[in-house]
């Protein structure tokens, strides 16, 4: 499944070949460049994820007695 075409690339593109109009080698290589990132583009194995997902578990949450525990209680100051 091949993503969807960025405008913006493509202006960039064309502002880049307008520049580079009256250098002939340049455009050239700027074209070859173009072909090749597109080959390796067309090329690229399609990603697939080995990451295996976890069912998600309710955390054990403490009831109020076990925090007096490890809190210690503000009005014990004073």
């Amino acid at each position: 499944m091949s993503e969807p075409i960025d405008l913006n690339n493509v202006i960039e593109v064309n502002q880049i070949k307008k520049i580079l109009n009256n250098k002939p080698d340049l455009i050239v290589f700027f074209n070859e460049i173009l072909t090749l990132a597109n080959n390796s583009l067309n090329t690229e194995p399609t990603l697939t994820s080995k990451i295996s997902i976890e069912p998600y578990e309710e955390p054990i949450l403490s009831d109020h007695e076990s925090d007096e525990d490890f809190m210690p209680d503000p009005c014990d100051d004073y």
